[in-house]
């Protein structure tokens, strides 16, 4: 899944901390957090997440809004 369907009717604008659950590299799963003004921020940041760790954009299992940041 990508950020943007895993974000449907999660990602708000206005800002907040994202926990994304996603597929790493080598097949296993893992987390990362990001803080960001609203989807289209968070898949800019996922995007460039990405590219520097060799992860495919389509590999997001999730997506929860996290309040604790």
């Amino acid at each position: 899944m990508t950020i943007r369907e895993a974000g449907k009717g999660i990602v708000t604008a206005g800002g907040g901390y994202y926990l994304i659950g996603y597929v790493d590299e080598d097949g296993d799963d893992a987390e990362t957090c990001f803080y960001a003004y609203d989807i289209k921020e968070l898949h800019e940041l996922y995007r460039d997440f990405c590219k520097e760790n060799g992860i495919k954009q389509n590999t997001v299992r999730y997506i929860t809004h996290d309040w604790k940041g």
